[in-house]
């Protein structure tokens, strides 16, 4: 297509150019129109035209599927930020389960470790008072009784 309108741009400039006269002005028109008018020429020029024709539609077609693609490509876009969306809802809810659960695990550990100390000091309470129960009785045995011979005893107890 290049080609034939240089051909036909450069036949025009020799012919406005030419200064042959007239006669060989219509000498040359005659020849740039029964060339344009040939069968080769009529061939190329619907050879053009059926490439315009079909470039054109190419790009039609080019243009539907860009145009095709970018609504997709648009939908996917919005499609994946929604999935990951969702999915950092999940996890966040996952997240804060797992916390309850460790929370409410440790609440538990807390209070059954209370209650044992509970439990294992008053065993401890018990077992001092059963040992304080056998050192008195220890004591209060008869043929441990101390002399008082100045009668120490009686004299602390007035005062």
């Amino acid at each position: 297509m290049k080609r034939l309108m240089f051909v036909v741009g450069a036949s025009i400039g020799f012919v406005l150019g030419a200064r042959a006269g007239r006669e060989r002005y219509e000498q040359i028109k005659r020849a740039a129109t029964a060339a344009a008018e040939s069968a080769p020429a009529q061939r190329a020029l619907d050879l053009a035209q059926q490439g315009t024709d079909s470039a054109a539609d190419q790009l039609a077609k080019l243009s539907g599927r860009v145009s095709e693609t970018s609504r997709e490509f648009e939908s996917k876009v919005v499609h994946t930020a929604e999935e990951l969306r969702e999915e950092l809802r999940r996890r966040t809810e996952d997240a804060k389960s797992s916390l309850d659960e460790a929370r409410s695990s440790a609440k538990e550990w807390v209070d059954t470790t209370k209650e044992r100390s509970i439990e294992f000091q008053a065993q401890n309470v018990v077992a001092v008072g059963d040992m304080r129960a056998e050192a008195l009785a220890e004591l209060d045995d008869a043929q441990d009784e101390m002399v008082d011979e100045g009668r120490a005893d009686e004299r602390n107890l007035k005062e």
